[in-house]
Parts: structure tokens; C-alpha cells; sequence
């Protein structure tokens, strides 16, 4: 649509986006990764999952959580996403809600996302990427990653717009608060 960006982050499938932005996908590919993502999932046998949004910091919410429930994105100072089990996830949100903690289970359609419960997704999702993503183009420096921590994104993992960076992705925490660090004021 002739918008050439000077730089942009995208928060979990928000990265598709960048990819077409970027120059590194065409439509039909971001659209084909897009389908693919959420068919890897509907194919995979997966547990019950939950997420919820939780008002405290990103490390306030990692000592409060039960090891058995992620901080699955970090969206702002005091924001963040948490993914586990359902029952796990549902009584995180209660406990921290008798607190007087914001603590709200936000829709999922019963995906643990950006959490190890979706790992065996992965390999059904990086095959059906890499048959759309024959040459991975390498992203540029305007395209700040929000699912490899700055301190890796000069790892070859965070190189290319490659199935393997998108796979990542799906895992991976959203680290979006700390991409957005490095947008100028």
C-alpha cells in the first residue's frame, strides 16, 4: 500500500506482520504462516490451556507464579500474560485476585500459548513453514524482535525470517515491553 516503515515490533503473531512489512514474506505468505500456526495447532493433541492477563512486573509475576505456569508475555511495565494449565492458570488468577491484584483470564480458545504445553505443535508447524518459506530473506535492522531477547539478536536464529524464527516465535515469551525499549522517543 506504498508505507514504507522506519521500524516496527510485533507481539506474538504480531511478527507475521513485521515479516510482510519487512519485505520478508509476501502476502500469500504471511497469510499461508498465519493458517499454518493455528492449524499446527488445531492438529496437535494439546493439554487444556489458559492464559490470563496479571497487573504486576514482569519479575514480581515470575516469583508469584507456580512452576507449572509461565510469564508468557511482557507487555508493559506492570502488564503481563501468563499461559499454563487451565486449573493451574484459573487458581493463579483467583489467588492473586484475593489479593486485590488485577488478575483477568483472557480468551485462548483453551491454548497454553507462548509456553512449553504447546511444544508438539512445533514440528508440524516448521514443516508446513519451511515448504512456504523456501529462502528465508534476512530481516533488517527495523524490524525489532519481540520473541529473541536483545541480547541474541545478533544470533543467527534472529538473522532470518525463517521457519525456524517463527517457530520460535509461537514458543517463545513475547518480550514485547523490551523491544519497545528501543523505540525512539
Amino acid at each position: 500500500v506504498g508505507i514504507s516503515p522506519d521500524g516496527m515490533v510485533g507481539h506474538s503473531v504480531g511478527e507475521l506482520g513485521c515479516a510482510y512489512a519487512d519485505g520478508c514474506f509476501t502476502a500469500e505468505q504471511t497469510v499461508l504462516a498465519a493458517y499454518w500456526r493455528g492449524r499446527s495447532i488445531l492438529d496437535t493433541d494439546l493439554i487444556s490451556g489458559q492464559m490470563a492477563a496479571v497487573g504486576l512486573s514482569w519479575e514480581e509475576c515470575q516469583n508469584k507464579l507456580p512452576k507449572d505456569v509461565i510469564a508468557a508475555c511482557h507487555n508493559s511495565i506492570d502488564s503481563v500474560t501468563i499461559s499454563g494449565p487451565a486449573a493451574s492458570v484459573e487458581k493463579v488468577v483467583k489467588d492473586l485476585s484475593d489479593q486485590g491484584i488485577f488478575a483477568k483470564a483472557v480468551k485462548s480458545s483453551g491454548i497454553a500459548f507462548h509456553s512449553k504445553y504447546i511444544s508438539e505443535a512445533a514440528p508440524k508447524l516448521k514443516k508446513s513453514l519451511d515448504k512456504i518459506i523456501p529462502a528465508p530473506k534476512t530481516r533488517s535492522e527495523r524490524w525489532l524482535s519481540s520473541s529473541i531477547p536483545e541480547s541474541s539478536w545478533s544470533s543467527p536464529l534472529a538473522k532470518q525470517s525463517s521457519s525456524a524464527y517463527h517457530v520460535n516465535n509461537l514458543l517463545s515469551p513475547v518480550l514485547f515491553h523490551s523491544a519497545l525499549q528501543n523505540v525512539p522517543s
